[in-house]
């Protein structure tokens, strides 16, 4: 072995061999693992029936749903109600969510801003500056059957 690095050409044809494997095996890794990096993660898809068991008895949720869920409630005609709020929150949405008859699915998400977001078939609404009258004129225009008192808000 000293005999080999004795030897300036050797030593310099070892050296250029050495440093073209190891660059060829860097690409082959980054060739394997650069899928791998970039795969979509895997969500829990649920069944249709476990979706309806799920929200049949329950229209109130402390968690943020999934897309699969969200969309399967949309097609279903119901609005989904995300309300953002901060540790000191001063509405109450769970009476008028029950009031409306399941037509509403909410989901409280705690976040660094107070805000209410409607979404249905209809129409994508974004509150800011929550009221009362304003949740109820949001709900108006997402509602797949608003209440008769909405036609007081009609232009």
């Amino acid at each position: 072995m000293r005999k080999f690095f004795k030897n300036k050409e050797k030593r310099k044809q070892f050296f250029i061999l050495f440093f073209t494997v190891l660059i060829s095996m860097i690409f082959i890794l980054e060739i394997v693992t650069f899928p791998l990096m970039y795969r979509e993660p895997k969500t829990e898809t649920k069944t249709e029936k476990e979706l309806i068991k799920k929200f049949s008895k329950q229209w109130i949720f402390d968690e943020k749903l999934t897309e699969q869920e969200e969309e399967f409630l949309i097609q279903r005609g119901l609005t989904i109600m995300s309300y953002y709020y901060l540790d000191n929150s001063s509405f109450e949405l769970e009476s008028l969510v029950k009031s409306l008859n399941g037509q509403v699915i909410l989901e409280k998400i705690k976040s660094n801003e107070t805000k209410l977001e409607l979404k249905s078939l209809r129409n994508s609404i974004s509150l800011e500056n929550l009221s009362e009258k304003r949740i109820f004129e949001g709900l108006c225009d997402t509602l797949s059957y608003p209440p008769p008192d909405c036609s007081s808000f009609a232009e």
